[in-house]
């Protein structure tokens, strides 16, 4: 009979578990394509009729539409032209860096920039983006929601609240207000570094937190406040454990004040 050494039970129990964090060997799920659809499906029927004529119908009536398609458009046609001097937009003249007085919009420019670039409008671009926005955001949400807890219908839930809710339905002219996307990948990423202090981890939540920067000025202030309460939620424990030198604490305990 042929004898197998038995594992190493510290060194499993010393492994960290990082939260989010796939099982090994877990075949890829069509789920995850599948969910992204039917966000697709309700992004289409949340700004209904704008999918059936998406670059005739608009919300060109306000004007801050107006500027988010200006600015689809200036970033598209300046990014591949003369990107080191992308923020010299062709307003305000002669101001410089005149993007910079409101969103640049620049992820969300370069999602629609092929558009623009084929020869489609402006009009068309702004209603895919928005459309996207609220489908990406959905997804994103449900997709870490499933991570988190391995349940697909609390993704589900959770994504249709952060991407079709009265602020983002009401904000419809301002396309930024729907890309939120990359919020829950920030936080995912900021969970599996606190858990586990890897520069990998570190690194994807500088990428998630830049991403969400160059959607939304706004969503980067309000990203940030998350963070900062996340990390500051633990240092009550952090002082707790380090406060006190290791033979006080321990005089501490009841065992020790019975004695």
């Amino acid at each position: 009979m042929k004898l197998v050494p038995a594992p190493d039970v510290d060194a499993v129990r010393a492994e960290p578990v990082v939260p989010g964090e796939p099982a090994p060997g877990r075949p890829r799920c069509l789920m995850t394509w599948a969910v992204l659809v039917l966000f697709i499906l309700l992004a289409v029927a949340h700004t209904w009729p704008l999918a059936s004529a998406p670059s005739r119908f608009s919300r060109n009536d306000n004007g801050d539409t107006l500027l988010n398609e200006w600015t689809l458009a200036w970033v598209a046609h300046q990014v591949v032209r003369d990107p080191v001097h992308l923020f010299d937009a062709n307003i305000f003249y002669p101001e410089r860096r005149t993007l910079a007085y409101s969103e640049n919009l620049f992820v969300q420019s370069l999602m629609v920039a092929p558009v623009l670039w084929a020869g489609g409008s402006p009009v068309l671009a702004f209603n895919l983006a928005l459309m996207g926005g609220f489908a990406l955001t959905g997804w994103a949400a449900a997709f870490v929601m499933h991570r988190w807890t391995g349940s697909w219908l609390a993704g589900i839930m959770s994504g249709s609240l952060m991407a079709f809710n009265a602020h983002t339905l009401t904000r419809l002219p301002h396309v930024q207000a729907q890309h939120l996307e990359f919020f829950p990948f920030v936080l995912l990423a900021l969970d599996r570094l606190l858990a586990s202090p890897k520069v990998k981890y570190a690194l994807q939540l500088a990428g998630w937190f830049v991403l969400q920067s160059l959607a939304s000025i706004y969503f980067m202030v309000f990203t940030s406040v998350a963070i900062v309460c996340r990390v500051s939620k633990l240092s009550p424990l952090i002082r707790t454990a380090t406060a006190l030198p290791t033979p006080l604490r321990g005089s501490s305990s009841p065992a020790n004040r019975g004695q």
